[in-house]
């Protein structure tokens, strides 16, 4: 069984799915109403990436104890195989139904205010656009940018994040989780510190944060960095998708 078989990812989702059902179902009813109440793209962000955070650890709840633990990793499938199930599950399914929700709720808000309040209220669609003034010969005009691909890569990198702490940390994961990444932007900070005390001789924090905006300004940054940083961001999410492999495979019986 070393071999990858789709057809095992498939029965792994539809043990889901069986297994969840009622509360799959409970709860994105739930979300479509909450979302026919508070539509704002902002709110719909925050729902989008708590719920997810929410998700992500709790497929990863068997692992938890030692008998559902022993359970988990007795189905008949490769780590591989489980792994890109929970990636599904919570990075690509969950993303498809927020996005149904989302629609679902809009389109219900419409049909009460035209069918039987009679009243015409424009649908909100602005869940992915941006809108920012621009300056053009004197005059602010309002440009539309589409961001859909950002929120995906920026939800997909969270997901990532909290399915890896979720695997590391056996409880409260999530509290966790958020620790580590706050103590590796410490670190990084003071790795900054000390950069600009040794090339700037920069004596206080006041003045070395204000460096650090100027410095990483898309005008300042070489262009051999700048394509660095950015094939980091993109392998960024397989390298925790990697870890996180390794780190099931370390859960053997």
């Amino acid at each position: 069984m070393k071999e990858f078989s789709f057809r095992r990812v498939a029965l792994m989702l539809n043990r889901y799915f069986l297994e969840n059902i009622n509360r799959e179902i409970m709860f994105w009813c739930i979300i479509t109403l909450l979302f026919t109440v508070l539509d704002h793209r902002n709110f719909v962000l925050i729902v989008l990436f708590i719920s997810g955070i929410l998700t992500s650890v709790r497929l990863n709840k068997e692992l938890l104890t030692v008998s559902s633990g022993m359970h988990y990793l007795l189905i008949p499938a490769t780590h591989l195989e489980k792994l890109i199930t929970n990636i599904i599950l919570n990075t690509i399914y969950h993303f498809i139904m927020i996005l149904v929700s989302y629609t679902l709720g809009n389109l219900l808000v419409s049909f009460v205010y035209h069918f039987i309040l009679k009243m015409e209220i424009p649908v909100n669609w602005d869940l992915f656009q941006v809108t920012s003034p621009v300056n053009i010969n004197g005059m602010l005009e309002v440009t539309i940018h589409t961001v859909f691909w950002s929120v995906l890569g920026m939800f997909a990198m969270s997901q990532a994040i909290f399915m890896l702490g979720s695997l590391y940390f056996r409880h409260n994961a999530i509290p966790k989780t958020i620790f580590s990444i706050a103590g590796i932007g410490l670190v990084l900070f003071i790795i900054q510190l000390l950069l600009f005390k040794t090339l700037w001789d920069v004596k206080y924090i006041s003045n070395a944060i204000l460096p650090a905006f100027v410095m990483f300004s898309e005008s300042n940054i070489p262009p051999l960095i700048s394509n660095v940083f950015l094939i980091g961001t993109y392998l960024m999410l397989p390298f925790l998708w990697i870890v996180s492999y390794f780190r099931l495979s370390e859960k053997q019986i």
